[in-house]
């Protein structure tokens, strides 16, 4: 049996309590040594055999474990091997508490099951109290840095989370500067910086491209008709139709309005005009609501801006609308 304490506690910093297993057979041991160990940070949690002593893993976390080698039923080293088994108590520091008389062997074998440290009783408090004042300093010197780690772990994770977030506001940003809110396609702005790019493709001298401007046909009567909903959802049925047709590499952005500008690299006039022609021949009624568009078309030349080439495809949806819509004409229709 321990002895008494015979000094004050020294109260040990901590912002958390440090739980230490004692487990014997004794009830007076148990009591004694939770006397002179419990303090403000500190508290004994008592166990009389080995199988109550493994119930309370599931409740604490330890700092250490102070075991009697004599125990009936499970002795103090099938406990200590127990708890080197169990992943929640293999890393506790167990300290095996046994009467005079132990020989190398029983040190040995407790060596064997994980012990750091052997006290014969009756034990002195102050030596006690000394043994496991530094156990405990040194868990909680482990728990502090554990804490940082996980502390500093939620910390990534948050600003991970913040950064996928802050990427996702920015694409949705960006999509909402370069698309049209309505239809999907690019914006005016867009489908210009996208014709401009293209004009300025050394690839273009190799290879044709080719503007078009297509026009809904009375549109307005559409609106009146079915209203602003019906002519919303007109347009967006269109763009999706005529989206279809394009192969990789041409683009369709709304110009205004009713008004829509097709990129067409690649594409010579004539083969421009054809696939126009499908786009409109296949043009269905949307929800009951029949409608047409008419097209000009223009290939670009030589040393032609962006704005060169909308203006003679511009002419050209011009003639279209003079021929009765419902139409492509291209710009040679007009010389």
């Amino acid at each position: 049996m321990v002895h008494q304490r015979c000094q004050p506690e020294k109260p040990l910093p901590t912002r958390d309590i440090a739980y230490i297993l004692h487990a014997d057979d004794q009830p007076d041991n148990l009591s004694t040594t939770k006397l002179i160990l419990d303090r403000p940070g500190v508290e004994v949690v008592s166990a009389q055999s080995a199988a109550e002593a493994l119930s309370l893993v599931d409740k604490y976390e330890f700092a250490l474990a102070l075991m009697d080698v004599h125990m009936p039923e499970v002795d103090g080293f099938q406990l200590a091997e127990a708890m080197r088994g169990d992943p929640r108590t293999s890393e506790v520091p167990i300290i095996f508490l046994t009467g005079a008389g132990m020989d190398a062997a029983w040190a040995f074998k407790g060596y064997e099951t994980g012990a750091v440290d052997f006290l014969i009783k009756p034990v002195h408090p102050v030596v006690l109290e000394s043994k496991v004042g530094a156990f405990v300093a040194l868990y909680l010197q482990r728990k502090a840095l554990r804490d940082e780690k996980d502390d500093c772990e939620r910390l990534l994770r948050a600003n991970q989370r913040m950064a996928a977030e802050l990427e996702h506001a920015h694409g949705l940003a960006l999509q909402a500067a370069f698309t049209d809110e309505l239809t999907g396609v690019p914006n005016r702005r867009h489908i210009l910086k996208l014709a401009a790019s293209a004009l300025a493709d050394p690839r273009r001298h190799s290879q044709p491209v080719c503007v078009a401007l297509l026009d809904l046909d009375h549109f307005k009567k559409i609106n009146d008709t079915h209203g602003h909903a019906g002519g919303d959802a007109v347009l967006k049925h269109f763009c999706a139709h005529t989206q279809a047709h394009l192969r990789a590499g041409q683009s369709m952005g709304r110009f205004g309005g009713e008004e829509f500008l097709l990129l067409l690299p690649g594409t010579e006039l004539e083969d421009a005009c054809t696939a126009l022609e499908r786009v409109r021949q296949s043009l269905a009624p949307y929800a009951g609501i029949a409608y047409t568009f008419s097209a000009g078309v223009a290939q670009a030349r030589d040393g032609d801006t962006v704005d060169a080439v909308i203006e003679r495809a511009d002419r050209a949806l011009y003639i279209s609308k003079e021929r009765g819509r419902d139409c492509t004409s291209s710009e040679l229709m007009g010389l």
